[in-house]
C-alpha cells in the first residue's frame, strides 16, 4: 500500500499530438550541435557522430552526404505544411484567423515556425494554381519568372553553402523509420497469418493510395485524371503536396517512373494502385532482412554478420568498405551506448569492486594523518594549530592516495575483469586472461585478510557479498569461454544477455511506428469524400489544428513492475535501462540489507549494554568522559579545600580563646609542647595521616611553640591592642590537611556528577532499545521505499522527456544545461550508492529521535504536552475546516460572493482565527520539509526544490544538480537507445553497406 502511494500515477500524452512531440524530441537528440536547431533536421556531421558513438564506426561527414543522404535527403521546399483546393470551398482553411490561430499553435506546442501570411497562402488555390502554370510553362520551353532562376547566387563559387548542403528533415525521416513497414507490405501475403512484428493494416495503406488518387483529381481541374504513371502524373502529384523543387527535377521523376515500372515490360503500362505503390516503395530495399527485427541479435550484425552468432547476417564485404573504418571504443565497458555482451557481468564487476574495496582495500590504506598528533580537547584554533596544519596537509595526501586507488582498483575489477565481454566479437584468449583475473581477486583478499572479523557483523557480511559477486562473475566469464569456442551459436536460450534487450527494442520501434500510423489514420478516419475537390492532406491538417492534447493514465491500479513483468515498458514503449543505472539499483537492494543488518546490530548492542540501576554508580559517567570528565579538577578542590581549613582554624582558635578568657582552659605551653615532641619522635603516625596535623604543630622547640601561641593566652601587644586572629591563624602550618581532605571532596564532587548522569540515564532498557529498532525499521523501509521507486521513475522520466511533458532538448535553455552534463552520468553511481545511505540513516534518526525524546523520563512530560496540545489544536481546525466548508458553500460561486455582508463577516472570523494558528501550521510545515528532505537525499532520480529555488546568481549556482545530471544520462542513453534511432541506426548501416542500391532518390522520393 505504502509503495503504491509512493509511485503515483501520472497522465502520459497520446494521440498525434504526442506523436509530433516524440519526433521532435528524436530529431533534437540526433542533434549533435549544442544549440538546437530550429529547421528539425539532421545533417552528415550528426549522423557521423552518432555512427562512431553507437557502433564505433567511423565514417567522415563527406562520406555520409555521399553514401547516406545523397538519396535520402533531396533539396525539398522548406514548407512541410501546405494546401490546395478550389477557391470557392474550403473557406475555413482561407480564414485569416485560422491561418494565425495555426502559426501559434505549431510555433508554441512544437516549435515550427511559419508566418501566418505563408501558411495563408500556401492553403490558396491560386498558389497551387500559379506553380503548376509556372512548371507548365517550363515543359513548353517559356522562361521562369526571376525568383524561381534564382538559387544560391550569393554563394562563391566552388563553395557548397549550408542550404545545399543535404539535411533530412522531419518527413524524411519519417519516411525512413518507414521503410521497413513497407517491406512488410511486400511479403505480406507470403506470411503466416499471426506472425512477424506490428505493420501497416492493409486497409490503411489502401487509403492511402485512393487518397493520393482523391487529392490528384481535385488539382486543378474536375476531370477525372489519368492514373498511368508518366513523369506528367508524378510531376502533378508533387505539385499538389506543394514539393515545387522535386517537380523540378525530371531526372528523378524519370527514376521514380522506372521504379514503378518495376517488372514490367516497355509495352506494358503502369497505373496508380497498390500493387504498383507497394512496388515503387520496395524495389530498393529488397536487402532489407525482416527476420532480424524478431531474432535476437544487434543491428549492427543484422546488417553485417557476426560469424559468432547464429541468427545474424551473412558475413559479407560492404560494397561501401572504403566509406567509413571500425573503430576500437572499448565496448566492454561502454556505459554510454552499452554495447557489452552481458550487461549482468557488468553490473556484477561494477558491485564486486565496490564492496571488494569497503571490505578490504579501505582498511588496508595507508593514511599519513594517523602520524599527526591528537587535536587537544576543548581547545581552540590557536592550540591546535600544529595539529590542524599537520592534519590539512596529510589529509590531502591521503585523499590523493584515495582516489589514485580507487581509480586502479575500478580499471583492474571492471576494466580487466570485463575483457571478451564484447558483443561483436568473442575472443578465446581475452576471456581466459580475464577469468584468470577475476578468480585472483576473488580469492587473494579472502585468503590474505580473512572473512570474519569478531563483533563485525556488517564487515562479515560485505566481505562475503563481495565473495559472492566474485564468484558468480567468474562463473558468468566461463560462459563467455564456452560461446568463443562455439561458432554461430544459437544465442536465444542463453540467459543474462544485453542481446534480448537489443531484440526488444526492435520490436518497440516497430510498435511505436505501427502506433504513429494509427494516429496518423485516425485524423483522415473522420473525412467523407462528400466534396469531390477537398483535400484529404488539408482536411487531416486541419484536423489535426483542432486537436485537444489527449491523455491515458499510466500506473494506475497497476506499477511499474507489473508493465516490466509483461513486458509492455520494454517491447512496447521501448525503455532502455542503462547499465549504470541498473548496478546503482542493485547496489541498492544490496544496501537495504547492509542497513537492516547494521540496525540489528545496534539495537543489540544498546540492549545489551544498557547499564541496571544497581549496577550504575560512576558507569555511566565514566563512558561520558569525553562530554564530561568524571574526576574533579584539582586546582578548583585546592582553592576550596585551603578556603575551608582557614575557616576551621579561626573557628578553633576562637574556641580556645572563649574557653581560656573564661578560665576553662588553663594550658602550661612549654610542658604541652615538650610531651608532644617527645611524643611525635616517637612515631606513634608514622603510617597514620590522622597526627600530620598535630605533629607539624609541635615538632619546634617548645619555645617556639609557646610564641606561636602566646597570641591566644595573651591576646594584647605591647602597646595593648588585641593581635587579630587572622594573623595567627596564618602561623598554624595546614599543609598535610589539604591532600586528604582534596581526596575527599573530589571523590564527593565526582559521586555528585554520577549521580546527576545517572538521573538523566533512562530509567528502563526500553528507553532505549525500542527508539533504536525503530530507527533501525525505518532506515530499511526508507531505503526500500527509495530502492523500489527508482525503475518507475526511470520509466516515467523517460515517457515525459519523449512526449515533451519535461522540457529537455528541444528547449534551448535545458538543452544547454544537459548537453553541458552530458558526461556527469559518472556522478550517479556514487550518489546513489552514498545517497540512500545518507537518507535512510537521516530519516530514521529523526524518526528515531521523536520516539526517545517521547519515552524518554526526562522529556516525556513535554512530549505529552506537545500530544494534548496538538490533539487540542487538530480538532479545533476541524470544526473551523467544517465551518469554513460551509461558508464556502453558501456564500461563494466561482470567484464571486452572493452575500457579500456575511462573507465579510467570515472572513473577518477566519482572518483573526488564522492568525493565531498559524504558528501551527509553520512547525507543521517545517516537519514535512525536513521530512522530506531527508528523504530526498536519497532520490537523485526527481527533482525537491523548483527551478526558482534550485537556481541563484543566474543559474551560476545550483543547489541541487544530481536530478539534472540523472536527466542529461536518460538522455544520453535515448539518444543511443531510443527504438526510432535504433531503427534509423540500422537503415544508415544498410546505406554503408550497400550504398546507391539501397534506398534510393526514386524510392525514397515515393
Amino acid at each position: 500500500l505504502l509503495f503504491k502511494i509512493m509511485v503515483a500515477s501520472f497522465e502520459e500524452p497520446i494521440g498525434p499530438l504526442a506523436d509530433l512531440s516524440e519526433l521532435l524530441y528524436v530529431v533534437a537528440l540526433h542533434q549533435a550541435s549544442v544549440a538546437y536547431r530550429e529547421d528539425v533536421s539532421v545533417n552528415a556531421a550528426d549522423i557521423s557522430l552518432f555512427l562512431i558513438s553507437r557502433y564505433g564506426v567511423q565514417c567522415s561527414p563527406e562520406n555520409v552526404e555521399q553514401f547516406i543522404l545523397k538519396d535520402i535527403a533531396g533539396k525539398r521546399n522548406d514548407t512541410i505544411l501546405q494546401e490546395g483546393g478550389d477557391a470557392t470551398e474550403s473557406t475555413e482553411l482561407k480564414n485569416e484567423s485560422v491561418a494565425q490561430d495555426m502559426s501559434l499553435f505549431l510555433r508554441s506546442k512544437f516549435g515550427i515556425t511559419i508566418k501566418a501570411e505563408d501558411l495563408k497562402d500556401l492553403m490558396a488555390e491560386d498558389k497551387l494554381s500559379r506553380i503548376k502554370e509556372e512548371h507548365d510553362q517550363t515543359a513548353q520551353g517559356e522562361p521562369q519568372k526571376e525568383e524561381v532562376k534564382q538559387s544560391n547566387s550569393n554563394s562563391p563559387k566552388g563553395e557548397k553553402s549550408s542550404e545545399d548542403s543535404p539535411k533530412m528533415d522531419l518527413v524524411e525521416l519519417v519516411a525512413m523509420l518507414m521503410i521497413p513497414e513497407f517491406r512488410k507490405l511486400e511479403v505480406m501475403e507470403q506470411k503466416v497469418e499471426g506472425e512477424g512484428l506490428a505493420s501497416v493494416s492493409d486497409e490503411n495503406f489502401e487509403f492511402c493510395v485512393n487518397a493520393m488518387i482523391h487529392d490528384l483529381a481535385s488539382f486543378g481541374s474536375s476531370e477525372q485524371p489519368s492514373l498511368e504513371i508518366t513523369p506528367s502524373m508524378i510531376r502533378d502529384l508533387f505539385l499538389r503536396y506543394g514539393e515545387t523543387t522535386l517537380a523540378q527535377d525530371d531526372e528523378l521523376i524519370d527514376e521514380m517512373v522506372k521504379a514503378a515500372r518495376t517488372g514490367l515490360s516497355d509495352k506494358d503500362q503502369a497505373f496508380l494502385d497498390k500493387s504498383t505503390f507497394v512496388k515503387a516503395l520496395t524495389h530498393d530495399i529488397e536487402q532489407y532482412n525482416l527476420d532480424h527485427e524478431e531474432s535476437i541479435t544487434t543491428n549492427y550484425d543484422d546488417v553485417f554478420g557476426n560469424p559468432k552468432m547464429k541468427n545474424s547476417a551473412e558475413a559479407e564485404e560492404p560494397q561501401n568498405a572504403v566509406s567509413f573504418v571500425n573503430k576500437f571504443t572499448m565496448e566492454t565497458v561502454d556505459m554510454v551506448a552499452h554495447t557489452y555482451f552481458c550487461r549482468t557481468q557488468m553490473m556484477i564487476n561494477w558491485l564486486f569492486f565496490v564492496f571488494t574495496y569497503f571490505a578490504y582495500l579501505y582498511y588496508e590504506t595507508p593514511s599519513f594523518t594517523r602520524g599527526c598528533p591528537r587535536f587537544k580537547y576543548m581547545s581552540g584554533w590557536a592550540e591546535n594549530k600544529t595539529q590542524a596544519e599537520c592534519n590539512i596537509v596529510n589529509s590531502i595526501l591521503d585523499w590523493l592516495i584515495s582516489f589514485g586507488l580507487i581509480c586502479a582498483a575500478g580499471m583492474l575489477f571492471v576494466g580487466l575483469g570485463s575483457i571478451g565481454n564484447n558483443l561483436k566479437k568473442t575472443h578465446l584468449v581475452p576471456c581466459l586472461f580475464a577469468m584468470a583475473f577475476l578468480i585472483f581477486l576473488t580469492v587473494y583478499f579472502p585468503l590474505t585478510f580473512g572473512i570474519i572479523v569478531p563483533g563485525q557483523e556488517p564487515l562479515i557480511f560485505m566481505r562475503l557479498v563481495a565473495l559472492t559477486l566474485g564468484s558468480v562473475s567468474t562463473i558468468a566469464r566461463l560462459r563467455l569461454i564456452v560461446i568463443a569456442c562455439k561458432q554461430h551459436v544459437d544465442l536465444t536460450s542463453v540467459p543474462f544477455t544485453s542481446l534480448k534487450s537489443e531484440a526488444a527494442i526492435k520490436k518497440a520501434s516497430a510498435v511505436k511506428v505501427a502506433k504513429l500510423q494509427e494516429n496518423a489514420f485516425a485524423l483522415h478516419g473522420k473525412l467523407t469524400e462528400s466534396s469531390a475537390i477537398r483535400s484529404y492532406f488539408g482536411q487531416a491538417l486541419t484536423s489535426f489544428a483542432k486537436l485537444d492534447p489527449q491523455y491515458t493514465t499510466r500506473f494506475k491500479g497497476t506499477t511499474c513492475y507489473t508493465d516490466l513483468v509483461s513486458g509492455r515498458i520494454v517491447n512496447e514503449d521501448g525503455v532502455f535501462f542503462s547499465g549504470r543505472l541498473l548496478s546503482g539499483n542493485l547496489a541498492q537492494m544490496l544496501l537495504c540489507v547492509v542497513i537492516m543488518g547494521f540496525g540489528y546490530n545496534a539495537t543489540k548492542y544498546v540492549r545489551d549494554n544498557w547499564i541496571p540501576l544497581e549496577e550504575r554508580a560512576n558507569a555511566v559517567a565514566e563512558s561520558l568522559e569525553m562530554v564530561i570528565t568524571l574526576a574533579a579538577d584539582q586546582t578548583i578542590v585546592k582553592s576550596a579545600v585551603d578556603g575551608c581549613l582557614e575557616m576551621f582554624v579561626l573557628f578553633l582558635l576562637r574556641v580556645l580563646y572563649f574557653l581560656d578568657n573564661a578560665g576553662l582552659l588553663r594550658l602550661d605551653c612549654i610542658l604541652l609542647g615538650t610531651f608532644l615532641q617527645s611524643f611525635c619522635e616517637r612515631a606513634f603516625f608514622e603510617d597514620e595521616d590522622d597526627g600530620d596535623f598535630a605533629c607539624s604543630l609541635f615538632t619546634s622547640a617548645p619555645e617556639q611553640l609557646c610564641e606561636t601561641m602566646d597570641p591566644i593566652f595573651r591576646p594584647t601587644t605591647p602597646l595593648g591592642k588585641a593581635m587579630p586572629l587572622d594573623d595567627v591563624a596564618s602561623a598554624i602550618n595546614i599543609t598535610s590537611l589539604v591532600s586528604p581532605i582534596s581526596k575527599v571532596v573530589s571523590q564527593a564532587m565526582s559521586d555528585n556528577i554520577a549521580s546527576q548522569v545517572n538521573i538523566l540515564y533512562p530509567r528502563d532498557r526500553s528507553m532505549v532499545v525500542v527508539p533504536v529498532a525503530v530507527a533501525a525499521g525505518v532506515a530499511t523501509l526508507c531505503a526500500l521505499i527509495i530502492t523500489l521507486l527508482f525503475l518507475p521513475s526511470i520509466t516515467a522520466t523517460t515517457l515525459k522527456l519523449r512526449t515533451g511533458v519535461i522540457p529537455s532538448v528541444c528547449d534551448p535553455k535545458t538543452r544547454t544545461q544537459y548537453t553541458f552534463n552530458v558526461n556527469s552520468g559518472t556522478f550517479i553511481f556514487g550518489s546513489m550508492f552514498w545517497g540512500i545511505l545518507a537518507s535512510s540513516l537521516l530519516v530514521g534518526g529523526i524518526v528515531g529521535f521523536i520516539l526517545f525524546l517521547a519515552m524518554w523520563q526526562v522529556t516525556a512530560y513535554l512530549i505529552m504536552q506537545g500530544v494534548a496540545l496538538g490533539i487540542g489544536i487538530s480538532v479545533t481546525l476541524l470544526l473551523k475546516w467544517l465551518l469554513k466548508r460551509t461558508c464556502r458553500t453558501k456564500l461563494y460561486r466561482g470567484f464571486y460572493r452572493n452575500n457579500p455582508l456575511r462573507a465579510n463577516l467570515a472572513e473577518l472570523v477566519n482572518e483573526s482565527f488564522n492568525f493565531a494558528t498559524s504558528v501551527a501550521f509553520a512547525i507543521i510545515r517545517m516537519v514535512k520539509l525536513l521530512f522530506l528532505a531527508a528523504f530526498y537525499v536519497g532520490r537523485i532520480d526527481t527533482k525537491f526544490l523548483a527551478p526558482g529555488a534550485n537556481e541563484y546568481l543566474g543559474g551560476l549556482v545550483y543547489v541541487d544538480i544530481f536530478p539534472d545530471y540523472f536527466i542529461a544520462d536518460i538522455l544520453s542513453t535515448e539518444a543511443h537507445r531510443h527504438p526510432y534511432i535504433e531503427r534509423l541506426g540500422t537503415l544508415y548501416l544498410y546505406k554503408l553497406k550497400y550504398g546507391p542500391t539501397f534506398a534510393t532518390r526514386a524510392g525514397c522520393a515515393w
